[in-house]
C-alpha cells in the first residue's frame, strides 16, 4: 500500500447532516483514496456522527474519534485528529465545506513539489457571505455535484469573503507582511512535522475565533512559506453561525495574540482608521503607504529649503 500523503482533520458538533455532505465530496476525489485518510473529530456531540461516519468506511480510509463535552474545543480537537494522524501533510476543513473534486490533488501537487514548508490556504465559496446572498446561494447548492455548485457559486459572486483582499493585496500572499491572519482551518494545510515543531494549536483558545490565526503566527516564524490556492478550491455550506458575536471575538483573540507574541505585525490589531474595520495586512498597507508619503513630503521640503 502506497504510503499516506495527507490526512484530512475536521472536528465536528451536531452536524451530522453537514458532515454526511463534507465526506461525500471526499469520496469524489481524484486523488487516490489509497493516499488519504479521514478523521473525524467529534467535540463532544450527542447526535448520530458517529454512524454518519461509519456508513463511509467502505468507501473512504476513515476513523472517528469523540471527545467529552467540556464546551468549545476545536483547536483540542485538531490537536487530536493531528496526532493520531499518519499523512505527511495536514488538510484542515470544517463540517459543511465541501471540496472540489480534485482539490486534495492540488494539496498534494503544491506540498510535495514546493522546495521549502508551505502552509495552503484554500479557496471557499460562500464564506461568510453576505446575508443578502445566503437565499440565492442556498437555491444554487448541491452536496452530489460539488464542482458543479462550485461553477455557479462563482458566477453569482458568493466569493470566499477574503476575496476583496486578494483583489487589494494580490494573490501572491508570500508577499503579505502577515499571512498568517488569514490561516483559517476552516480550509487550509500544513506539513504535520511543522505543524508538530510549531506546537499545534494553544487549546487555551477555548472561545470562537484565534486559534487557528494564533497557529499561524508560529507557522510564519518558523519560516513556512503561505500560499493561497484558488485550485484548492470548496465551498461553504450556508448554515446558522456557531456564536452570534464573532466580530467581538475576534477582535479579543487578535490583541491577545499581540501580547503574546508582542510583534511589529500583530501590533497593528486593532489599530483601524477612521472608524473603518480593515483587514490586518491592509492596516499594515496604509500605515506604510503613510509612512512613505510622509518621508518624501519632508524630503522635498527639505530640497526646497536648501
Amino acid at each position: 500500500m502506497p504510503n499516506l500523503q495527507i490526512s484530512v482533520v475536521i472536528p465536528t458538533y451536531n452536524r451530522a447532516d453537514l458532515l454526511r455532505y463534507t465526506l461525500e465530496s471526499l469520496v469524489l476525489q481524484t486523488l487516490d483514496k489509497q493516499l488519504f485518510e479521514v478523521i473525524v473529530v467529534d467535540d463532544g456531540g450527542s447526535d448520530e456522527s458517529e454512524q454518519v461516519v461509519q456508513a463511509f468506511s467502505e468507501q473512504l480510509n476513515v476513523k472517528y474519534f469523540w471527545q467529552e463535552d467540556k464546551g468549545f474545543r476545536a483547536g483540542k480537537a485538531r490537536n487530536i485528529g493531528t496526532a493520531i494522524a499518519e499523512g505527511q501533510y495536514i488538510v484542515f476543513i470544517d463540517t459543511g465545506v465541501l471540496l472540489g473534486s480534485k482539490t486534495l490533488e492540488v494539496h498534494a501537487q503544491v506540498h510535495s513539489q514546493s522546495e521549502f514548508p508551505v502552509v495552503i490556504i484554500g479557496y471557499v465559496y460562500g464564506f461568510e457571505v453576505a446575508n443578502s446572498l445566503l437565499a440565492e446561494m442556498s437555491s444554487q447548492i448541491d452536496y452530489q455535484t460539488p464542482d458543479a455548485t462550485i461553477s455557479r457559486l462563482s458566477l453569482m459572486g458568493a466569493h470566499d469573503i477574503r476575496q476583496q483582499q486578494y483583489d487589494e493585496l494580490g494573490d501572491n500572499i508570500s508577499n503579505w507582511p502577515a499571512p498568517f491572519d488569514i490561516f483559517w482551518t476552516c480550509h487550509a494545510s500544513a506539513e504535520r512535522a511543522q505543524l508538530l515543531k510549531a506546537g499545534l494549536f494553544d487549546e487555551s483558545f477555548n472561545s470562537w475565533g484565534g486559534e487557528d490565526v494564533d497557529l499561524g503566527v508560529r507557522l510564519h516564524l518558523n519560516n513556512n512559506q503561505f500560499s493561497m490556492e484558488r485550485e484548492a478550491v470548496s465551498f461553504h455550506w450556508p448554515h446558522k453561525k456557531e456564536v452570534d458575536d464573532q466580530k467581538q471575538q475576534s477582535e479579543i483573540a487578535a490583541l491577545r495574540i499581540h501580547q503574546k507574541y508582542q510583534l511589529w505585525s500583530t501590533s497593528f490589531y486593532g489599530k483601524d482608521l477612521n472608524d473603518e474595520k480593515y483587514s490586518l495586512n491592509k492596516v499594515i498597507k496604509i500605515h506604510r503607504d503613510y509612512a512613505v508619503k510622509k518621508t518624501k513630503r519632508a524630503e522635498l521640503l527639505e530640497t526646497e529649503g536648501a
